[in-house]
């Protein structure tokens, strides 16, 4: 990990990248976050591997630029171990969790700040409230994606009333975060944010969804279903032990 300078200011934002192969999408990403307004920030850019120039462009980009924050690792651990790392690694209250690939608007952040800023813990960029829109897509991936809300919605609870609970792009408030298991694996980290939310206010932020630039999707790879159930499974098993311990202890 590349530290930050010991003349940097303090943080207020993490915003966290998980890449791999992305030279082609993510310099225009970063630009468009460097353009917005937005509190002190930085951006934590968890690298698995690239291969395609990604890590000499964020080599290149950090030296000039302390926001800019590294860990690189020499294999694939998917995206759930990769967001997870970088959460932690980061130095801000409040979190974003987004993708690389441009089909997550940077535009969006602010608004899901300011979710934050009046209340909720758990901000999501989502698809389907009002003004959002999942784009084209084909109708095998809207199938799966289908299929994968409903099951989160059936097993979350704290899901049960989210429009877009497997969405990639959110932002919540860090207090809540918990480290889980490192051996896990998957792609959807915002059902484990959700199940730590415990019972705590989530809103849901309209988004357009973006076609991908370049490279192919996770949700296209034959072995995402059955990983996303084992994901949900692990979420549901957080939640239940998040639950009980809050409930008040029998006198």
């Amino acid at each position: 990990m590349k530290g930050p300078s010991a003349l940097a200011p303090p943080v207020s934002v993490s915003i966290v990248l998980a890449t791999l192969n992305e030279g082609g999408n993510l310099p225009q990403v970063v630009e468009r976050i460097r353009r917005l307004d937005l509190p002190p920030y930085e951006i934590v850019v968890v690298d698995d591997g690239s291969t395609d120039g990604t890590r000499e462009y964020l080599v290149g980009e950090s030296a000039s630029d302390d926001r800019l924050r590294l860990l690189f690792h020499e294999g694939k651990q998917t995206t759930l171990r990769a967001h997870a790392q970088g959460i932690e690694a980061g130095r801000g209250n409040l979190v974003v969790v987004m993708d690389a690939d441009l089909q997550h608007s940077p535009e969006t952040i602010p608004g899901l700040l300011a979710a934050l800023s009046q209340g909720a813990t758990v901000a999501i960029a989502s698809r389907y409230v009002p003004g959002g829109s999942p784009g084209p897509r084909p109708w095998k991936r809207a199938v799966i994606s289908w299929g994968a809300e409903w099951i989160a919605r059936r097993g979350l609870r704290a899901a049960h009333h989210v429009e877009d609970p497997v969405s990639g792009f959110f932002a919540f408030r860090k207090s809540i975060w918990i480290p889980i298991n490192p051996e896990y694996r998957g792609f959807k980290i915002l059902l484990f944010v959700l199940a730590m939310s415990n019972g705590a206010r989530v809103t849901e932020v309209p988004y357009h969804f973006e076609n991908r630039a370049e490279g192919t999707s996770k949700v296209e790879q034959s072995a995402y279903m059955r990983i996303y159930l084992r994901e949900v499974r692990w979420a549901r098993q957080l939640e239940t032990e998040l639950r009980s311990r809050s409930k008040p202890v029998p006198r």
